[in-house]
């Protein structure tokens, strides 16, 4: 009896370490926050709209607040994330600049501003799919 006690209370106490060795996975809202900038990532790919793109800002940026209020985060994904998040917001701004612009080199300037800022948010996007591997 006195084994069996031992043995099951060596168990329990041994789960930590057993469950700590498992790769850790995303949280969902984790998940939630990464496909939203995907989802960002992805409209770019194809082209759409200006009011569009800052509409899936809008609605990324509440998803993005949670995820750093939730007490157990990862450190390397939340950086990541909002990185990637601040990239957006910055071609963004850059987008409608180039929509007021008067001059050509203006244009020009602001094109690359959103095209290295959406490159940045794209690595970022890579990064945090990385931090749980």
């Amino acid at each position: 009896m006195q084994k069996a006690i031992l043995i099951l209370l060596s168990i329990f106490l041994s789960w930590p370490v057993f469950n700590s060795c498992r790769d850790p996975k995303a949280s969902g809202e984790e998940e939630i926050v990464l496909n939203s900038l995907k989802k960002i990532q992805d409209g770019v790919e194809a082209n759409i709209s200006y009011e569009n793109f800052t509409r899936l800002l809008e609605e990324t940026k509440p998803k993005l607040d949670m995820l750093k209020a939730a007490e157990r985060k990862n450190a390397c994904f939340v950086s990541a994330v909002d990185r990637c998040y601040c990239a957006y917001v910055i071609a963004a701004k850059a987008w409608k600049l180039k929509q007021e612009a008067q001059s050509e080199q203006r244009k020009e300037d602001m094109q690359t501003t959103f095209s290295f800022s959406v490159s940045l948010a794209s690595l970022n996007i890579k990064r945090a799919s990385s931090c749980y591997k």
